[in-house]
């Protein structure tokens, strides 16, 4: 298998799903100095998807 190599060209927020299971591995952002390398499916999304779906830092989240 050979990893591709993704620039905020290609998009700016995305989400990186194993090629055999289909699991989500990651969620993340890409600025104009970042790469994402990787052998694994990288999905392209809008940055309300990745607000929504992405884990929150516990800096992010109300404690009750």
């Amino acid at each position: 298998m050979s990893a591709k190599t993704y620039t905020k060209a290609d998009g700016q927020y995305f989400k990186v799903t194993n090629k055999t299971s289909g699991a989500i591995l990651m969620y993340g952002e890409l600025h104009e100095s970042n790469e994402l390398n990787t052998i694994h499916n990288v999905e392209f999304i809008s940055e309300e998807q990745y607000e929504a779906e992405r884990p929150k830092p516990l800096s992010e989240t109300k404690m009750v």
